[in-house]
């Protein structure tokens, strides 16, 4: 029993998949499936397992779907996305508290664990608000964005495949993987002195990140000012930090389309392509890409500079461009 049950999950497991199914008038099935998408493994029918809040839970979200508010599909795209981010939430939150022990304490990483589990119950509150509050502002700032950038559209096929324009990119640490070994217990200092550096870098440009990968870093921009903004700031700076492995960029603009809060299509293929054949502390992007910079649609103050053409897996010999901020 853990104890925090009473807390975080309104009292001790009473019910089985079998009592949800029956109160919530559904099939035992339904409930597994449920149970699954939010990410937790498969229970038995007639094992006790959920509580009263667990009951509400499913119902709120069967009868989002039954509603016809959405159909099922997306009822379970809805449903993982949040249980996604909850589990990856909870673990960044635990980790940084032991983390926290650790420094302030003076405790190994046993130790520091044993203090966050008896004053995790101190946290819970805060934790909880806070979380409605930044996804709120989250929300409220995406809508915004949404808005503005729909009502500068036309009218345009419902097929098209790629609707979402966007400068894009990524910066990597060179030798990541060989000086990982070398630097042994300051590896996790390293990542995060990235990770810090990066969304400070990106954020402060106007872009957003999109997801860290251990020694890279993939952002995106709505448009092709603020993504020359961002790439050529973040690599500024990294490239300044000298506790931070040398780095190297790529830049892409063009269509892509966003599911499951990561983003897909061509350009993010090519521009994870193109970072891997630049050079060290170097910005490389496409021949389309350096064609927008060099008639000014990103504004003034770049420069661009042919490199040599390279082959690239599923877009054959590019010619890409180095890309560099004016001295000016």
């Amino acid at each position: 029993m853990s104890a925090y049950e009473d807390l975080l999950l309104g009292g001790r497991p009473t019910l089985t998949a079998r009592d949800l199914a029956r109160r919530a008038e559904t099939e035992v099935s339904d409930i597994e499936d449920f149970w699954l998408v939010m990410g937790f493994p498969s229970v038995e029918p007639d094992e006790v397992a959920f509580t009263e809040r667990d009951l509400e839970a499913y119902r709120q979200w069967n009868e989002l779907t039954r509603s016809g508010a959405v159909d099922v599909a997306t009822g379970r795209s809805l449903l993982r996305a949040q249980s996604h981010m909850a589990d990856r939430l909870a673990l960044w939150q635990v980790e940084a508290l032991v983390e926290d022990a650790m420094r302030r304490m003076d405790l190994d990483d046993t130790s520091a664990r044993m203090v966050v589990l008896d004053q995790m119950r101190t946290h819970v509150d805060f934790l909880g608000r806070s979380l409605v509050y930044s996804w709120q502002r989250q929300l409220d700032a995406l809508l915004e964005r949404v808005d503005h950038e729909v009502s500068r559209r036309g009218r345009e096929s419902a097929r098209r495949r790629f609707p979402l324009s966007r400068s894009l990119g990524f910066v990597d640490m060179v030798s990541y993987t060989s000086s990982s070994t070398i630097l042994g217990g300051r590896l996790v200092g390293l990542v995060e002195r990235f990770e810090d550096a990066c969304r400070n870098a990106v954020t402060e440009a106007g872009g957003r990140v999109v997801k860290m990968i251990g020694d890279a870093v993939f952002f995106i921009a709505d448009d092709l000012p603020t993504g020359l903004r961002v790439v050529t700031s973040l690599i500024e700076r990294l490239q300044a930090d000298e506790d931070i492995l040398p780095v190297r960029a790529s830049f892409v603009r063009g269509d892509v389309f966003s599911r499951s809060g990561d983003v897909f299509g061509p350009p993010v293929n090519l521009a994870s392509r193109l970072v891997d054949v630049a050079p060290v502390g170097q910005i490389l992007t496409d021949p389309a890409t350096a064609a927008a910079v060099a008639a000014g649609k990103g504004g003034s103050g770049y420069e661009l500079e042919e490199f040599p053409s390279a082959e690239l897996r599923g877009f054959g010999t590019v010619s890409p461009y180095l890309l560099s901020r004016s001295d000016e």
